[in-house]
């Protein structure tokens, strides 16, 4: 070593131990000064968390335990992988330079290439288990492809390729995967190699299986799903034939590349078959199915029976068969058949008649009642509800409310009366409520935070001063505390509470010691996987900012803005290097853009009564009964530009009605995230009433604003042009009401949703508003306004009973009429209001309510013939429908009573509660139906089916012949009319609650 300035000296210090070598080293340079600290290369820390992690510092006296220290600080923030110290003489004392080598973290996870699904590319992605803003390694890399490359095996993409890509950021931290997929062809299934005992034939099998198509026998393609449901499909099969404890495994898929076909290969043992009765007493195979779980398990042992004992017992007693004995044997297997016989001692059937509730003072009758599966006999529970295993589970229940609200020492027993008021067969029960005295907090104290947070804190706390007293109460603060906290930066946050006994009896203070921990900051918002869209719009909804408090509740609420877009197929937010020991964390967004093209068909059916123009008859103006199918297709370009917008062509075509629509929807109009506008171009052909065709072409921009939760409203203006045709009324075809109109209308719609359930509401209330004006002064050729309100209501009369009610009232008021109309007769048909079917008012077949044709002329000086009975709509309308709900079959088919009541008046003075018609011409009174109705669930809501009998059916003056007879009836014709009435009998079938 030659003794000259600029010697360097190096001291090495790995995994934060100093080695005794270089203790000798730096030991030369020990007391002296630090002129410079570097990093090579530069340091990423941010400079936060290097003053923490660093030990040595410009301008101090070297130490080599303090260069130790400095190293084991770099190791805990997490970004290093490895250090090495260096020291260096330099003019005036010495140079600490740190060499590094970073880690990196996963940034992004992508897949590329066009992949049939299934798997998708989600799948694909978490099939690699590359965890977003954890630590990343090469070798990684080759795990993650091997993970895809199972997986797509796994779904007959056997000839797959996977190349995986890696970029890395300019500062080398994060790292960039991209897996490119090339798919190749999809392998088949064919014959499965079965072994064991299966005691069915292989051709059984193979049909369980769905591997292979009916009739046409074609292999299906091999996925995993269809893999999985073909097993199952087994096990379903040994289990309709009573083998529930058949053993269904695949060993393996073996493939052949040459024919690119899969041959699994199946091990089966069917075992004996089981048989389970009810012995001593009678119940039916249906009910052992549902309650003994060893038919949804697929499996028997004796846990399952045993619990399928519980059911039963519990079962009976809600049927009234309170002292109900259950217990079981099984029987050896004896020619292939195991036995399993449940012994049922029902003793006499009772009916719960009472439930008392005694001692209660905090809390009213009604709100213990609430709780309680206990319930009395009733209309819909004819021997009530009542089990052994409910009564205690009620008095748990109302012992747990009242501890929640500080009464610790309440007793809550029961006491049954097998024969209550002297009446055999008749329970009852008095639940016995001690509720003890109430425990109050004196004083609450907050202990180890700054004085603004207990401000802010002790006002959202539950054990306040005054409050009751519960441990529950506790829990739920301690929660509210970490949540506080939690949001604003300080994840490692603790929280103590304790209380102790105060000086009055029953009384106490509660002390919660809080230790906050170090604060978390962010130290950069970082993005990935955007292609089509603009960076600007991501940019708009991510609010945390550098330096602000690291929030995993802000951090979501982004990721769901980004959602809410609608143009992301997947968001996946992570922080990265969560466990490192450093106070700046950088947030990461990995986004999947959503396919920006988006086909959606849909089918429908609709049966009932129609009203259609008919060019031979018409002698039935009240419409004939027939299906109506429906097709219809809508194509969505997403994300259109990259700025979230969307383009919609629509399309619907049935025997009533086609319909064509393009429609561009900006959502978050002007940065509201409750707020957007759509435009749209509308072409409709309805054909829905007998007496004319309509023909609807618009334009129109639609506003949409959410003011709440609740409510909803829409403003919009319409231009349109809208014609008649088909007309099948004499005294109609005259130009005034033949020509299109053109409409120009300015509207808007208010809505209060509070519904619990908006397809299959139980409680609530749904309230709109619908109000437009349409006149000259927006270039219409027709002048009027409408009003259109609707208030329904939903009462859950017990747990099962829902009483729903529903009135509507409409009005249009014409003004300014043209010449040669009337105010009345100014309204276009098809602007009128039409009412009637299964979604108004069922004591009609559909839009058949109101104003029908009289043969008088409907202008001035119009013609005038003969009477054809056919609907002309209205200026008014007033219904009001009321149902009953209730179980009726099992879970999912429910039943409903309904009354509906109302018409479509010609005006609003017309408007009439009467009963009965006054003559054949008079339509301005109120009609009635009532009916039986049955609904059953299903997820996209319950398929109805009503019937329903008009009270007072409306009779009419008709025609009988063809519509060329009809034309040529005059005045002075000798053509005839004949009476005519809407039939008693109407029949629906649709999907969705009537309202």
């Amino acid at each position: 070593m030659l003794p000259s300035e600029g010697t360097l000296f190096i001291v090495c210090v790995a995994l934060a131990v100093v080695a005794p070598g270089a203790d000798a080293q730096v030991s030369q340079f020990e007391g002296r000064r630090i002129v410079d600290v570097q990093f090579s290369p530069a340091q990423i820390l941010d400079p936060a968390d290097l003053n923490r992690a660093l030990k040595v510092q410009k301008g101090d006296d070297l130490r080599a335990q303090d260069v130790a220290d400095s190293i084991d600080g770099l190791f805990a923030t997490g970004r290093f992988e490895d250090i090495v110290a260096q020291a260096e003489e330099s003019l005036g004392g010495v140079i600490v330079r740190f060499v590094t080598k970073n880690t990196q973290f996963v940034e992004s996870v992508a897949v590329i290439g066009k992949v049939a699904t299934p798997p998708n590319s989600g799948q694909i992605a978490s099939a690699g288990q590359l965890v977003l803003g954890a630590p990343f390694h090469d070798q990684d890399v080759t795990q993650a492809a091997g993970g895809i490359k199972k997986l797509l095996e796994a779904n007959g993409l056997y000839t797959a390729q996977v190349t995986p890509s890696v970029e890395r950021s300019q500062d080398g931290q994060q790292v960039f995967i991209a897996f490119h997929i090339k798919e190749g062809k999809r392998a088949k299934y064919e014959k499965p190699v079965i072994h064991g005992d299966a005691k069915l034939p292989d051709n059984t099998i193979l049909r369980a299986t769905g591997w292979r198509i009916p009739v046409i026998h074609w292999w299906r393609h091999v996925t995993d799903a269809a893999t999985h449901n073909g097993i199952r499909g087994i096990s379903r099969k040994y289990a309709s034939q009573g083998r529930l404890g058949a053993r269904v495994e695949l060993e393996k898929l073996d493939y052949d590349a040459t024919r690119r076909r899969v041959e699994p290969n199946l091990n089966i043992e069917a075992g004996p078959k089981i048989k389970v009765n009810a012995v001593e007493s009678k119940v039916s195979h249906r009910v052992i199915k549902r309650y003994v779980p060893i038919y949804q398990e697929g499996t028997v042992d004796n846990d399952l029976l045993v619990e399928g004992q519980r059911n039963l017992r519990d079962y009976l007693q809600s049927q009234g068969y309170y002292d109900v004995d259950v217990g079981f044997r099984v029987q050896p297997v004896k020619n292939d058949l195991e036995t399993i016989e449940y012994v049922i001692s029902k003793g006499p059937r009772q009916k719960l008649a009472h439930v008392a509730i005694a001692g209660n003072q905090y809390f009213t009758t009604r709100d213990i009642r609430e709780r309680m599966f206990m319930q009395p006999a009733s209309f819909t529970l004819r021997h009530g509800r009542y089990s052994e295993a409910f009564r205690r589970k009620d008095e748990g229940t109302i012992a747990d409310l009242y501890r929640t609200n500080g009464f610790r020492d309440v007793k809550v027993t029961s006491v049954v009366d097998p024969n209550y008021r002297g009446k055999p067969g008749e329970v009852g029960v008095t639940v016995n409520i001690v509720e003890g005295p109430q425990w109050i907090v004196d004083k609450l104290t907050l202990d180890g935070i700054p004085q603004a947070d207990r401000e802010v804190l002790t006002g959202q706390l539950a054990s306040g001063a005054g409050q009751p007293f519960a441990e529950a109460n506790l829990a739920d603060d301690r929660n509210q505390v970490l949540t506080y906290y939690y949001t604003r930066g300080y994840p490692s946050a603790n929280f103590r509470g304790t209380w102790q006994a105060a000086g009055e009896p029953h009384h106490v203070i509660v002390v919660y010691t809080v230790t906050p921990g170090d604060r978390q900051y962010v130290r950069q918002v970082l993005t990935s996987g955007l292609h089509h869209t603009r960076e600007s719009l991501v940019e708009k909804r991510i609010t945390l900012q550098p330096g602000d408090p690291l929030s995993p509740v802000e951090q979501t609420d982004i990721q769901k803005r980004l959602y809410d877009l609608g143009i992301f197929a997947q968001v996946d937010t992570a922080i990265e290097n969560p466990d490192g020991d450093t106070t700046h964390k950088y947030v990461l967004y990995d986004i999947d853009e959503a396919n920006r093209y988006t086909f959606v068909t849909g089918f429908g059916l609709q049966l009932g009564q129609f009203g259609t123009p008919s060019t031979t008859s018409v002698s039935a103006p009240a419409g004939s009964t027939g299906v109506s199918p429906s097709v219809s297709l809508d194509i969505n370009r997403l994300n259109f530009l990259g700025v979230g917008h969307t383009v919609t062509l629509g399309g619907l075509y049935s025997t009533l009605e086609q319909r064509g629509s393009l429609t561009y929807l900006v959502p978050h109009f002007l940065d509201d995230p409750r707020r957007s506008i759509t435009y749209t171009v509308l072409y409709d052909n309805s054909l829905n009433v007998n007496t004319f065709a309509s023909k609807r072409e618009e334009g129109s921009v639609q506003l949409s604003q959410k003011f709440s939760k609740t409510v909803t409203g829409q403003f919009r203006f319409a231009y349109r042009r809208v014609s008649t045709s088909s007309v099948l009324i004499p005294s109609l075809l005259i130009p005034q009401l033949l020509q299109p109109v053109r409409i120009g209308i300015l509207s808007s719609t208010f809505v209060q949703d509070r519904r619990d359930n908006s397809t299959d509401p139980h409680r609530g209330m749904y309230n709109t508003a619908d109000i437009g004006i349409a006149g000259q002064f927006f270039g219409s050729q027709r002048s009027f306004g409408r009003v259109l309100l609707r208030n329904a209501t939903y009462y859950r009369l017990t747990k099962n009973l829902v009483l729903a009610r529903q009135t509507q009232f409409g009005v249009i008021a014409p003004f300014n009429p043209p010449a040669g109309l009337s105010d009345q007769e100014s309204v276009p048909l098809p602007e009128r209001f039409f009412g009637g079917g299964a979604d108004s008012l069922r004591a009609f077949p559909y839009n058949q309510a109101g104003p029908r044709d009289t043969g008088e002329p409907l202008v001035p000086g119009g013609p005038s013939g003969p009477a054809t009975g056919f609907p002309l709509g209205g200026n008014a309308l007033l219904f009001n429908n009321v149902e009953l709900r209730f179980p009726l079959i099992g879970q999912n088919i429910q039943g409903v009573l309904f009354h509906d009541m109302g018409n479509v008046y010609s005006s609003l003075s017309a408007i009439s509660l009467r009963f009965d018609q006054r003559n054949l011409e008079d339509f301005d009174y109120a009609v009635q139906a009532v009916g039986f109705g049955i609904r059953y669930r299903t997820p996209v809501g319950p398929i109805r089916l009503d019937l329903a009998y008009s009270i007072n059916p409306p009779s009419y003056v008709g025609f009988q012949g063809t519509p060329a007879q009809l034309l040529q009836c005059g005045p002075s014709s000798s053509c005839q009319s004949v009476p005519q009435s809407i039939s008693h009998f109407q029949f629906f079938f649709s999907i969705g609650q009537t309202f």
